[in-house]
């Protein structure tokens, strides 16, 4: 359970990145090579805990899985994880 709003958003961008992995995946056996998968967040803040690794008091107890996106995101480059207005997700 997220004790924090940043942890929520942060939570389903990892769940949101490992389907688009996933995909990803999946389109390359058909031949369709992508070199990295664009996920948007709408929390500027959970982009820069999955971008920047930092050990806070206030994020220490996030369960070391959802860790994964830095590796995504930072070493292997595979998720592009950008910044989407709240109110442009609502228009679609």
């Amino acid at each position: 359970m997220a004790l924090l709003t940043i942890e929520a958003k942060y939570m389903a961008s990892v769940e949101t990145s490992k389907k688009a992995l996933w995909l990803r995946e999946f389109v390359g056996t058909f031949g369709i090579i992508h070199d990295s998968v664009q996920v948007y967040c709408d929390s500027q803040s959970a982009i820069h805990l999955a971008k920047y690794h930092m050990h806070h008091k206030r994020t220490k107890h996030i369960v070391v899985r959802y860790h994964m996106i830095r590796h995504w995101v930072v070493v292997e480059n595979v998720i592009d994880l950008a910044k989407i207005s709240t109110k442009k997700i609502w228009q679609t």
